[in-house]
């Protein structure tokens, strides 16, 4: 059985995985490192909201880990565009939310990241770029070869 843009499938439901990792393991350690700082600077009304933020934007990860899974499945279909629109939709947001975790370190003065931080954040970033190469990869073939 021969599926239409194989590679492309393997590689976007690889780069959802790793997205989906690195949502889900990235809220619980940007909370551990910046809890008690923002809570000595600003009080611990202040963390009550960073928590629900830093849910959110896990949420958000999360879904565009699994968008890409499905962007993956639409690109075996005849309907390659939609996928690789599907697929950048996906890409776009979890950059979006890796990077408004990095701009939340900045803004609460830890520079230093700790080792499950970046390992949350690698996990993420090669995700989207894998993700992005079977969005580039996805050739526009029919589905059947015409006969001559």
């Amino acid at each position: 059985m021969n599926i239409h843009n194989k590679n492309s499938l393997l590689l976007s439901f690889a780069g959802g995985v790793l997205i989906i990792i690195s949502g889900t393991s990235g809220a619980i350690a940007v909370l551990d490192v910046l809890a008690d700082a923002l809570t000595a600077a600003f009080g611990l009304s202040i963390v009550f909201t960073f928590e629900a933020v830093m849910g959110y934007l896990a949420i958000m990860t999360i879904l565009a880990g699994i968008v890409a899974i499905i962007g993956g499945l639409v690109l075996t279909t005849d309907r390659v565009w939609l996928g690789r629109v599907i697929l950048l939709g996906a890409i776009a947001a979890s950059v979006l939310g890796l990077m408004i975790t990095m701009v939340q370190l900045l803004m609460a003065g830890t520079l230093v990241m700790g080792i499950t931080l970046q390992l949350q954040q690698s996990l993420g970033w090669v995700g989207a770029i894998i993700a992005f190469v079977a969005r580039i990869i996805a050739d526009q073939k029919p589905l059947v070869s015409p006969t001559t």
